[in-house]
């Protein structure tokens, strides 16, 4: 059972992941969210791919969600929250997504992997997959696997708080497929 080993071992780190984050991190950037009517997401490489993931999950909760780069994307502006990630919170691309959202009036809220705020967001969440747990995986696979666990996490908190139904998620759910 090889490669249920290999599962056994990302479940385990994930875990540890889950174990470093900090509560008010995931609070602050949960709030974030709610507050917000549009959000939109930055992300590249496959950081990029969670991002379109937690969009869709978004979508699903009733917010106006969009991918920057997506040729529907409509203008950030005031009102508007920006969920950038990168773990080195160095990629440029996002990087100048940041600026553009922050002189439109939106607000920010980095994923990252740093421990530390680089003070380029109004709000932070340090995902610990570089910093507190050792991966066996290659390369940022830690790091995109638990952006879109958290993700998931925060949109479920959500959807508790708002008291959002499946039933209404599912009929957002898309039928153009």
């Amino acid at each position: 059972m090889v490669i249920k080993d290999k599962i056994e071992k990302i479940i385990d780190e994930l875990r540890l992941v889950a174990a470093a984050l900090d509560e008010t991190q995931l609070t602050q950037a949960a709030n974030a969210c709610s507050e917000s009517k549009r959000i939109f997401f930055s992300g590249m490489g496959r950081s990029g791919n969670m991002v379109k993931a937690l969009a869709i999950r978004f979508m699903h909760l009733g917010f106006d969600a969009y991918v920057a780069g997506d040729a529907s994307t409509p203008a950030i502006g005031k009102g508007d929250l920006l969920i950038a990630v990168s773990s080195s919170a160095k990629t440029k691309a996002t990087l100048n997504h940041i600026e553009t959202a922050r002189k439109a009036g939106a607000k920010v809220l980095l994923i990252t992997s740093l421990s530390e705020n680089p003070l380029i967001s109004d709000c932070f969440l340090s995902i610990p997959a570089k910093t507190k747990v050792q991966s066996v995986q290659h390369a940022g696979s830690l790091f995109e696997q638990s952006v879109l666990i958290a993700g998931d996490a925060i949109s479920f908190y959500i959807k508790e708080k708002k008291g959002i139904s499946n039933e209404y998620m599912d009929k957002r759910h898309a039928n153009l497929q």
